[in-house]
Order: structure tokens, then C-alpha cells, then sequence
């Protein structure tokens, strides 16, 4: 039972923390992080599908 609690302990410690946090903050880390992530495309295929793009957008072109 003390691993519960230790865990239920813990998660009101990171909510309590969050919440005192200004609303800018939090706003902000939002947006870096967004920012940050790379696109859902690569993130889902790997690199081909950029490949892929980048090949047939030469051929627009031209």
C-alpha cells in the first residue's frame, strides 16, 4: 500500500506545481514544445515520405 501512495503523493505534487505556474508559462512550454516536434509525417513513416516530397516537388519545377 505504500507504493500507492507514494505514487498519489507524487502525482498531486506535479499537479500543485503545475497549477502555481503562471498561465503565460505554461502557455509558453506549450508552444516550444509544439514548436519543437517534428512533423507528423516523419514522425509516423521515417524519412521516405520527405524524400518522396522533396523528389516531386523538383519535378513541378521544372
Amino acid at each position: 500500500m505504500a507504493a500507492g501512495t507514494d505514487v498519489i503523493k507524487m502525482l498531486t505534487q506535479k499537479i500543485v506545481k503545475y497549477l502555481d505556474e503562471p498561465k503565460a508559462v505554461r502557455k509558453e512550454r506549450r508552444i516550444s514544445k509544439k514548436n519543437e516536434r517534428e512533423p507528423l509525417l516523419t514522425y509516423l513513416f521515417g524519412v521516405v515520405p520527405m524524400a518522396l516530397g522533396l523528389a516531386f516537388r523538383k519535378k513541378r519545377r521544372k
